[in-house]
C-alpha cells in the first residue's frame, strides 16, 4: 500500500510517501497515488491492568483501599468465576483493537492462572506484553514460562526478599523485570533500582534525587495521568521530562479508566499547558516511538500497523487533541 500526504515518521510529522508491504519505505515527496491523508503508527498502552475490566461497582476511598493488597480490586478478583473475568478481557482488547492499539503491556494478577487468561484471548492482532507476578505458593519460574516477564506491584507490597528473587529468574530468563513505584509513598529507590528494572511505573511521589538516579540507569517511566487524577494524585510530568527520563504512557486499572490511549494523550496534553508544558509531539513519542524502541531493545517482535486519516492533513495537536473527530481508519492489513 502506498499512503501519501502527512506522515509521522522516525519520531516525526513529515511530508512524504510511505510504501508499506514486504519492506517500508519512505521518501520526502508526495506523490500523485496512493492513499491521500495523515498516516501514524499505531501508539502502545504501556501499563494496563485488563485482568480487572469486569469490576461493575464504583470504587470507593483512597489508592491503597482500591488497588492495594487485600484491597477492593482483589477482592474484587478473588470472589469472581474465570469466566466473567475472561469476558472482561476479552472485552478490553477487542475495545483497544477498534481505538488502534498495537501492543499493551499488561500487570497480571493471579499467577499462572492470570498470565494464561490473557495467552488464550482471541485477537485479531494487538500484541500483548504479558507480565506476571508471584501468586500464593506458585512457583516464579512457573510464571516466567507463561509470560514476558514480571510485574511487581511495589516493594512497599511484598516481602522484599522475594522481589529479589523475581527479578533475579526474570534476568536468568532473560525477560522483563518491571514494577511499580512511588505511587502513594515515596519509596527507596536504591531498593527499587537494586531489582534492575527494565521499566519503572507511576513515580508520583518520587523525588528529583530518584529520578537522576533512574535518569543516569537509562530506565523508562510510564505514567498514567487519567488513574492518577482518580486517585487524587496531580503530580507536574514535566518532573520527568526535565530530568531526561524516558516516558512512556499508559491507562492502568480498565475498571478506572478505559482503555483509550489517545483519551490519556488528549487528558496529558490539556493538564500539562499551565504546570511545565509538554507539546503534542513530545506526547506522540510517549505513545509511539519510546515503546517501540523498549520493545526492539527486549528482543520483542511485531507486526508494525497503522492508523490513517483519509483526505486530511493533521499536525501532532489534532492529532492528540482531536484523534476520534477525523474518524481514523485503523489499517492491519497490507493489501
Amino acid at each position: 500500500m502506498i499512503f501519501t500526504g502527512n506522515i509521522y515518521y522516525n519520531g516525526r510529522m513529515r511530508k512524504g510517501t510511505l510504501s508499506v508491504g514486504e519492506e517500508t519505505n519512505f521518501t520526502d515527496s508526495v506523490a500523485n497515488n496512493g492513499m491521500y491523508g495523515t498516516l501514524i503508527p499505531m501508539p502502545v498502552n504501556a501499563h494496563t491492568h485488563i485482568g480487572d475490566s469486569f469490576i461493575r461497582d464504583e470504587p470507593r476511598g483512597e489508592l491503597p483501599e482500591i488497588v492495594g493488597p487485600g484491597g477492593f480490586k482483589h477482592r474484587q478478583l478473588e470472589n469472581s468465576s474465570d469466566d466473567i473475568i475472561m469476558e472482561g478481557i476479552k472485552n478490553s482488547t477487542s475495545f483497544m483493537e477498534k481505538s488502534g492499539i498495537l501492543s499493551y503491556f499488561d500487570f497480571r494478577e493471579n499467577g499462572i492462572k492470570g498470565a494464561e487468561f490473557i495467552n488464550h484471548t482471541d485477537r485479531e492482532y494487538i500484541r500483548p506484553v504479558v507480565l506476571g507476578r508471584p501468586f500464593k505458593n506458585e512457583s516464579i519460574q512457573a510464571i516466567l514460562d507463561n509470560a514476558n516477564g514480571i510485574g511487581l506491584s511495589s516493594i512497599s507490597d511484598m516481602e522484599y526478599e522475594e522481589a529479589i528473587k523475581a527479578s533475579m529468574l526474570a534476568k536468568k530468563n532473560n525477560k522483563i523485570m518491571a514494577l511499580h513505584f512511588s505511587e502513594n509513598v515515596r519509596e527507596d529507590i536504591d531498593m527499587v533500582l537494586n531489582l534492575n528494572p527494565d521499566f519503572l511505573v507511576h513515580g508520583i511521589e518520587a523525588h528529583e534525587s530518584d529520578l537522576q538516579k533512574i535518569k543516569s540507569k537509562n530506565i523508562p517511566i510510564v505514567i498514567t495521568p487519567r488513574s492518577n487524577i482518580f486517585f487524587g494524585k496531580r503530580p507536574d510530568y514535566g518532573k520527568f521530562t526535565l530530568a531526561g527520563i524516558e516516558l512512556m504512557m499508559g491507562t492502568d486499572n480498565v475498571f478506572i479508566t478505559e482503555p483509550d490511549l489517545f483519551a490519556e494523550m488528549d487528558f496529558l496534553y490539556r493538564y500539562q499547558r499551565f504546570n511545565t508544558y509538554i507539546s503534542p509531539s513530545e506526547i506522540l513519542r510517549f505513545a509511539i516511538d519510546n515503546p517501540r524502541k523498549f520493545m526492539e531493545k527486549s528482543g520483542m517482535t511485531y507486526n508494525e500497523k497503522y492508523i490513517f486519516f483519509k483526505n486530511v492533513l493533521l499536525n501532532e495537536y489534532q492529532i492528540v487533541t482531536k484523534k476520534h473527530y477525523f474518524n481514523p481508519i485503523n489499517i492491519t492489513k497490507y493489501e
